[in-house]
């Protein structure tokens, strides 16, 4: 694997597992627990963050095996990638595209876990057998930013998930009191 890549997804593993740890402990009772009508509770956010790193994946490896319509990654893309990290880092509040925003009412931790860590799995497994000469190429489309490289991909994973974590602490304060 790259090692810019290798690095990232390092990243992504640690904070993955870090919160998954945090949230071991907590009664499923609470993690299905929405904080109010119409919010998702953290196990529905953990299935989205789950849904979104499988749908970039699988575009990842369509667009790999469909090299021929690969457009070289630009100060554009760049300049998307950079809004796009400043968007998720706001504390905004964006409605999930259609494609990720089906979440079940109601899952367990651990099957959350286990569904994840196979996730990971294929996500490790597709960025070892990319391709060197791919790196500066666009393998996602994000549905606002647009085309991405596979690092500025990365980078909105991390983004994404440090979205949702801070919505995660959210929920977890205010179910405390």
């Amino acid at each position: 694997m790259n090692p810019q890549l290798e690095a990232q997804y390092l990243k992504l593993e640690e904070t993955r597992n870090q919160l998954l740890d945090d949230l071991e402990g907590l009664d499923d009772e609470f993690l299905n627990t929405p904080p109010a009508a119409g919010k998702w509770a953290v196990n529905q956010i953990i299935a989205h963050l789950i849904q979104v790193e499988q749908l970039t994946n699988s575009y990842i490896q369509r667009k790999v095996q469909k090299q021929e319509t690969l457009g070289d990654a630009s100060i554009a893309h760049t300049f998307r990638s950079l809004l796009l990290k400043l968007a998720l880092h706001s504390g905004m509040k964006f409605k999930a595209p259609d494609a990720v925003a089906a979440v079940p009412d109601r899952s367990s931790l651990s099957a959350l876990r286990s569904q994840w860590d196979n996730s990971r799995y294929h996500l490790e497994d597709t960025l070892t057998e990319l391709p060197r000469e791919l790196l500066d190429k666009c393998l996602f489309r994000h549905p606002y930013a647009g085309p991405l490289s596979i690092t500025q991909t990365m980078s909105f994973l991390q983004d994404h998930f440090h979205h949702h974590a801070r919505q995660i602490s959210q929920i977890r304060h205010q179910l405390i009191k």
